[in-house]
């Protein structure tokens, strides 16, 4: 949303406590949909890279998060100018019709475009958010708010599980089921019971930028992932990364042009803001390349290779429990320490205890205990979630915010997707054939492509 994040009076006809509770309850049926986005697909990385045979699979994740970083900031500015309840329903739709796309795809590029689609989920936070701040009276936003945000955590614990439940006794297209009714039956409840703001503002938006920013980043992953396999030499590697390097290019140039810009790149040149940005979307893009690898190192069959546990997706679930447990824990210790150690030494503190987990992944004999720990340092590290956007906001003045806070999304979007299809290129290239899917020889290496560190 543009500018400031101030609380607002409540609009229109007064309504009951117990009415109000049942609009939120609505609304976070569906911002809940980016923590489930990785919390149930994530787990389901090693099923549906045997179902579609494809070492490729980390596009489930890349298409997702190039979608989210291309669309939130178009729909927040959309919600702005036609209202915030009509683009959240338009959104619900869009991200049911990805979700039931790619249930039913019978080849994998189906399934991504599928997921491409969904991705504009990452919209409902945004969208959910404007919407308390503006509807609900003042006495029940701080409230509302913080009942989302713990709701984000219990998601986060609690996704894995439905996804292997599901995966293990139903199947890998049930998750992509469960997704659709979600944002479905959110979609159709909001329309029905969730009031519009009358709030508008004039304002166009950045379609040029958008075309380019998306064109720009999916030639580049295209050409990360596909390099290997292509040749880094091969033509269509190279066209890929002058495409990629040319639409860039060109979007910075417009972006520094426009009027009303997709995302105003002055807001990089604050020093604060642009180091937080940087260091937080490395550490942003090393939770998101270990939660992604760190379920196929579980499934591997041991039997062939000289790691894995062969575990299904519910056993991958209970272990990393803890680790899920942790990242609520660790986004609690960023608000309960706020003001005593601040958010740059969260920021500091998360990114060592990253790196400190997956030097434990990379040099230690590769046990239960020792990955369970591992990943539940790596969880409390994740405090980095909480405390990037404050540590951004603080550093902006309140007429920025809204700028700042779709950086922050975009940063945590792009770097996730981009490291995890380089870490995914770099795997794809040691692959073995085992029984009816292929292994990924360097799952348990990942860790290590990261910190830089050889056995």
């Amino acid at each position: 949303m543009t500018g400031d994040i101030a609380r607002r009076p409540a609009i229109g006809p007064k309504r009951s406590t117990a009415r109000w509770v049942g609009i939120l309850a609505i609304l976070l049926l569906l911002t809940e949909q980016a923590a489930l986005a990785f919390g149930l697909f994530a787990p389901a990385l090693p099923a549906i890279a045997e179902r579609f045979r494809t070492t490729h699979v980390v596009w489930v994740m890349t298409a997702l998060v190039l979608s989210a970083a291309v669309s939130s900031p178009i729909l927040g500015k959309l919600a702005d100018i036609y209202g915030k309840k009509r683009i959240l329903v338009i959104t619900a739709g869009i991200a049911s019709l990805g979700a039931m796309v790619s249930a039913v795809a019978p080849t994998f590029p189906i399934l991504i475009a599928g997921r491409f689609l969904a991705g504009v989920g990452f919209a409902f936070t945004a969208l959910g958010y404007s919407l308390i701040r503006d509807i609900f009276p003042s006495r029940l936003q701080p409230l509302s708010i913080s009942l989302a945000n713990t709701g984000v955590g219990i998601v986060t614990v609690v996704a894995p599980l439905t996804s292997g439940l599901l995966i293990d006794r139903i199947g890998v297209g049930a998750v992509f089921w469960f997704s659709f009714a979600l944002c479905a039956v959110g979609g159709i409840l909001a329309l029905l019971f969730v009031p519009e703001t009358p709030i508008r503002a004039k304002a166009s938006v950045d379609w040029l930028g958008a075309l380019l920013l998306t064109l720009g980043l999916f030639t580049l992953m295209l050409g990360l992932s596909r390099g290997g396999i292509w040749q880094w030499t091969d033509h269509r590697t190279v066209a890929c990364f002058a495409t990629a390097i040319v639409s860039l290019t060109g979007w910075v140039v417009w972006e520094r042009r426009c009027v009303e810009p997709l995302l105003s790149l002055d807001t990089i040149a604050n020093r604060k803001v642009g180091l937080a940005l940087l260091s937080g979307g490395i550490a942003y893009g090393a939770t998101t390349l270990i939660s992604s690898m760190l379920p196929m190192f579980l499934h591997t069959p041991p039997d062939k290779v000289s790691y894995g546990f062969g575990l299904s997706v519910t056993e991958m679930a209970w272990w990393m429990l803890p680790g899920g447990t942790l990242i609520v824990l660790g986004g609690i210790f960023v608000g309960l320490t706020a003001n005593s150690i601040g958010f740059r030494r969260h920021l500091i503190l998360g990114a060592t205890l990253i790196g400190v987990g997956a030097l434990v992944l990379a040099s230690l004999p590769r046990t239960a205990a020792v990955v369970i720990v591992a990943y539940a340092i790596i969880g409390f590290g994740s405090m980095i979630y909480a405390a990037i956007p404050n540590l951004i906001l603080s550093g902006l003045p309140a007429d920025e915010r809204g700028v700042g806070a779709n950086f922050t999304g975009m940063a945590q979007a792009l770097s996730g997707g981009l490291l995890s299809t380089i870490g995914f290129a770099v795997l794809g290239a040691h692959v073995l054939p085992v029984g009816e899917h292929r292994v990924l020889l360097s799952v348990a290496r990942g860790a290590e492509q990261r910190v830089g560190v050889r056995q």
